[in-house]
């Protein structure tokens, strides 16, 4: 089965997008039609492993189509165009709803004790196999530039999970780099939350500040939304993203992107 799923594998990651899926696609994810063109065939191929290979499933009375498939298996693409990429092993589903979605989320209060309560989402990343999303915000954060990308956002929480603890810290492919991760985050995610705190202007947003795997998972977006930005204001951060990622879109053509300053 194994020999039969990696075969099965070469053939999609040789196989490109048809020229209509294309357009569709550059269509509903403009940041995947920005992708420098040595690497539009091995995404592609991606693509094509992940539309094959992962489920997807509506609910909410929403009806499946061609867009969302792209733009959602297009922008998690991105995420695994490193070599050695294993296309989000754990992943079986991604389940896609007509909006945001309320979920009952325990909170500690300041005495201890637990209480449950309703938070409306626009994603969610299981450990389970899943990975949940509001096509509304889907939809409109995979055309613009604001920073905001919760389909990036979610498929980051995905690599994370991979190490079996969601720290802000995926499974790494070299020792140099797993030594240098955290020298990188952690000053970064500590003057995060100290220049919120300051109200300082920010580059992250507040959501960013609850932990490290936040933090890391909007880096992420930053990384493809703001490369520029995060570059300069975060150099350290950047660097691992872009050898762990072996992306650095930072030197990508430019683009119309709004100011940071308006997340």
């Amino acid at each position: 089965m194994l020999f039969l799923r990696g075969r099965r594998r070469r053939r999609l990651l040789q196989t490109p997008l048809s020229p209509a899926q294309r357009q569709v696609l550059a269509a509903a994810a403009p940041l995947c039609a920005a992708l420098p063109q040595h690497l539009c065939p091995r995404h592609e191929g991606i693509v094509q492993v992940l539309l094959a290979e992962k489920h997807f499933e509506t609910a909410g009375g929403l009806e499946l189509n061609e867009a969302m498939q792209l733009a959602i298996a297009g922008q998690a693409a991105l995420l695994q165009l490193r070599r050695g990429a294993d296309y989000y092993p754990g992943l079986d589903t991604i389940l896609i709803y007509p909006d945001s979605f309320v979920v009952n989320e325990a909170e500690p209060d300041s005495d201890g004790l637990v209480h449950e309560g309703p938070d409306e989402r626009a994603g969610e990343s299981w450990q389970r196999g899943v990975v949940v999303l509001s096509w509304q915000d889907a939809r409109q954060e995979s055309k613009r530039r604001d920073g905001y990308n919760v389909v990036l956002h979610e498929f980051a929480h995905q690599l994370d999970d991979q190490s079996g603890e969601a720290d802000g810290t995926p499974i790494l492919p070299t020792a140099d780099l797993a030594a240098r991760w955290p020298d990188a985050f952690q000053p970064a995610f500590e003057r995060h939350q100290r220049d919120l705190r300051r109200r300082r202007e920010v580059l992250f947003d507040a959501d960013a500040a609850e932990s490290p795997t936040e933090f890391f998972a909007t880096a992420v977006e930053l990384f493809f939304e703001f490369p520029r930005d995060l570059r300069r204001e975060f150099s350290a951060v950047y660097a691992v993203l872009a050898e762990y990622l072996e992306l650095d879109p930072a030197a990508w053509p430019d683009r119309t992107l709004r100011s940071p300053n308006q997340r």
